[in-house]
């Protein structure tokens, strides 16, 4: 499955400096290539675009990872990687 990475996602991903945090979200990303139907799907208006979301902690910060999957062309899209405040607005943006 090919993966694409959303501008913002990557943005996230380069300002990270704690190892511990980078592995983690690694093995997330990973852990949905390898089963995509992992995440769950959001609620509305999220619902209707199909974006899936993993959620996990971190140090007491919650983070959130929202991907699309697209069957059709074989790949998974990874739109956005946040801390819970403010994720879904910066979502809602995105979409």
């Amino acid at each position: 499955m090919r993966s694409i990475f959303h501008k913002n996602f990557k943005k996230f991903v380069r300002r990270i400096k704690n190892e511990i945090l980078f592995n983690l979200i690694k093995s997330k990303v990973d852990g949905a290539i390898e089963n995509p139907a992992r995440g769950k799907l959001l609620e509305q208006p999220f619902r209707k675009y199909k974006v899936r979301g993993i959620s996990f902690d971190y140090k007491n910060n919650s983070y959130r990872i929202a991907y699309l999957l697209n069957k059709g062309e074989n790949e998974i899209v990874f739109l956005l990687i946040d801390s819970r405040e403010n994720f879904y607005s910066k979502l809602k943006k995105i979409l």
